[in-house]
């Protein structure tokens, strides 16, 4: 629940505490048979009462939304962060460069030199399939923000690109553009995330 929602939410809690208040006010002031005045004092306690408590439980529901919802998008992003550097990890093959870091710089990728080995493109699949069902899901309740669901978007998007043509047409020369774009979108997601704030790792 965002604040904004919680808040539109709490307004008519709010009006009712403060009709709650001009009741007992007015009765202290224009008011002076005893049984008017108690039947007014009644009406401004339970108008008080009942939506303070409602909104002290509504209130108290969106902390612990907010903090589960926060722990949750710390394990999906550490969770993507793992899939991807396996991904890395079998990208590093396919280029054949030794070690792969974040951030991804001067990679000099050469497509004449790719090798586009079976075992690495289903390897890649194995980690894409994960990654959409896991996007899927965290789209669906909303874990991750606006611009990490683009980012990885993207990111699905060129995967597949690279494994479709390297099923139907392998051209190691469009696999490598797929491969320079999926990098770049990687390193645009460790970026959006933060983290070189977080514990480094490497595509061993």
């Amino acid at each position: 629940m965002k604040i904004s929602r919680f808040l539109l939410k709490a307004i008519p809690y709010i009006l009712s505490i403060a009709g709650g208040i001009f009741v007992f006010d007015f009765s202290k002031k224009y008011l002076h048979d005893p049984s008017w005045i108690d039947l007014t004092n009644n009406i401004s306690a339970s108008l008080l009462a009942i939506p303070l408590v409602f909104l002290f439980y509504d209130y108290s529901n969106f902390l612990i939304t907010r903090r589960m919802k926060k722990n949750l998008h710390a394990n999906v992003v550490n969770i993507i962060d793992g899939i991807l550097f396996k991904i890395l990890n079998q990208m590093k093959h396919i280029i054949k460069i030794e070690h792969i870091t974040v951030p991804m710089q001067d990679l000099n990728l050469n497509y004449k030199k790719l090798d586009l080995d079976t075992k690495y493109v289903r390897a890649i699949k194995k980690e894409l399939i994960l990654m959409e069902n896991l996007l899927y899901k965290s789209d669906k309740i909303e874990v991750l923000d606006p611009q990490h669901t683009q980012i990885l978007s993207f990111i699905v998007q060129e995967l597949n690109q690279i494994l479709n043509e390297f099923k139907y047409h392998n051209s190691p020369r469009e696999i490598a553009r797929y491969i320079e774009t999926t990098l770049s979108m990687i390193d645009d997601w460790f970026y959006s995330t933060g983290y070189t704030t977080r514990k480094p790792r490497h595509s061993h």
